[in-house]
């Protein structure tokens, strides 16, 4: 089981600092219906990798508004590898603090960057598949408008 807390806005802005110095070779978000994401729906992402000797950085992007009653998230992320092998993540979030302000940045949509992985090397060439469904109690769960994923090369490697 992974969790992440994030404490203060120091700790973001070395998050941000990080995925502005690399190389991004895979961003893409999904967007949830304004009912909310049903536990059953996953966000899938497929990711075609040629590079296998590079390092990359993986995070997690989330997107959530003010209808979002929780200050914490759980999530199950599958990862496919091409030869089939597959693994499941656990993972806590906090996108508030204990008093209910929101890690993230913007107004009224919070954008929030997690790292997920550092310095993975993908070992085959082909299709890598993230999947990503929410482990909260409520569902449909409201307030989270989008989830996606970000691949970055390493620079300095």
């Amino acid at each position: 089981m992974k969790r992440f807390i994030l404490a203060g806005s120091t700790g973001l802005l070395f998050f941000f600092g990080i995925s502005c110095s690399h190389n991004e070779i895979f961003f893409e978000y999904q967007s949830f219906k304004k009912d909310g994401w049903n536990r059953e729906v996953a966000a899938v992402y497929h990711i075609h990798i040629d590079n296998t000797t590079d390092l990359f950085d993986v995070s997690l992007e989330i997107r959530n508004n003010n209808d979002y009653s929780f200050r914490n998230i759980w999530l199950f992320v599958d990862f496919q590898s091409p030869g089939d092998d597959m693994r499941t993540d656990t993972i806590g979030l906090d996108l508030a603090d204990t008093y209910g302000k929101w890690y993230g940045k913007g107004i009224s949509l919070y954008s929030l960057t997690i790292p997920y992985e550092k310095a993975v090397r993908f070992p085959q060439k082909g299709v890598y598949t993230y999947s990503i469904r929410q482990g909260m109690s409520e569902n449909p769960l409201k307030g989270i408008s989008e989830i996606g994923i970000r691949i970055s090369k390493k620079m300095n490697q």
